[in-house]
């Protein structure tokens, strides 16, 4: 590859328009078949009481998660404020919901970063170990569900299982590598990694919570209730529309829906959370038109309600701890 195509594909403009196309086309594949009447109908249907308790259950969440990175932090000195990890946190969750290709983890660690004069590097390292363990309990979630329940869709379960196959091997790979590098420092290849550059030192300091296999046992049992929160969300919005889902069911929805989540695609998972809703609404026989509002009511209500607070916490931070004293008092 040359250096000008390597510059294309390194491009941020290159990435926001790929992140739009794969958005676009998972969104027509899962609308292309739905009735327009249909979908008008799931909407005024909508039991906006159990909306109202799946946002309960989000934002109970969105502190847990919260409260996972500041476990994460917790091993940097000096401490940094629970307040600015909250402030970075939000404010990360409202840019992955308007930008796309997941920039919200880059924007999140660059947050705090300012505001807490950390190596964004080192926050950077902490965000992954995050989504490395939403991964790992997602990716059992999946199998899971696929495994106990009953369909007669088997094309589309069978398509799942080799999924989960294909990411097996790279998550358990990602695993072993981050969990090497965090534990064993004194290990040559760490040793060496650490001199090659500063950013490289700085990104494996923020591992430097795995050592402590107390804190590795709360960051899994954090995950895990983290994700029961997610199931208890989800489960209730498709109450809201009349749907009652078995454990089993609401454990596959969840596990599909966060893998799509993980792609880095359109703003707030356009596309991909469709195209998740849609495929199981295929394994457990209810309309497709439901999936696409199920779908709409993640994005505008729970995905919604987060950008709209992340907004504010972002102009808070910027207005009275980034910007010069001397522009805030005009």
């Amino acid at each position: 590859m040359t250096s000008s195509e390597g510059s294309i594909f390194r491009s941020k403009y290159f990435r926001f328009f790929l992140g739009f196309a794969v958005g676009a086309t998972l969104l027509y594949l899962s609308a292309k078949n739905v009735s327009w009447n249909e979908v008008k109908d799931e909407f005024e249907n909508i039991t906006y009481a159990w909306v109202f308790v799946a946002l309960v259950f989000y934002w109970i969440e969105l502190t847990l998660r919260i409260t996972r990175w500041r476990l994460l932090l917790s091993t940097l000195k000096p401490p940094i404020a629970v307040y600015k990890i909250a402030l970075s946190f939000i404010s990360g969750c409202a840019a992955n919901n308007v930008l796309p290709a997941k920039l919200g983890e880059a924007f999140r660690a660059d947050l705090l970063g300012r505001l807490a004069s950390v190596s964004r590097m080192t926050a950077l390292g902490s965000i992954i170990i995050e989504r490395l363990s939403d991964m790992i309990v997602i990716f059992g979630m999946t199998a899971w569900g696929i495994l106990f329940i009953t369909t007669t869709h088997l094309d589309t379960a069978s398509d799942i299982h080799q999924g989960l196959a294909l990411l097996a091997a790279p998550i358990a790979v990602l695993v072993i590598a981050v969990y090497f590098l965090a534990v064993k420092k004194n290990h040559f290849i760490s040793v060496k990694l650490k001199t090659l550059d500063i950013k490289i030192h700085n990104l494996l300091q923020g591992l430097n919570a795995l050592e402590d296999p107390w804190t590795t046992l709360k960051l899994l049992g954090s995950t895990v209730s983290i994700w029961t929160l997610n199931c208890l969300a989800i489960w209730s919005i498709m109450m809201a529309l009349h749907i009652e889902l078995s454990l089993n069911q609401t454990i596959l929805l969840v596990g599909i829906t966060g893998i799509s989540a993980a792609i880095p695609a359109a703003p707030a998972g356009i596309g991909t959370l469709q195209y998740a809703f849609h495929i199981t609404a295929v394994l457990l026989d209810y309309s497709a038109s439901a999936a696409l509002v199920a779908s709409a009511i993640v994005q505008i209500a729970l995905l919604g309600s987060a950008t709209l607070v992340g907004a504010l916490s972002y102009s808070y931070a910027i207005s009275t701890h980034l910007l010069p004293r001397n522009e805030t008092d005009k």
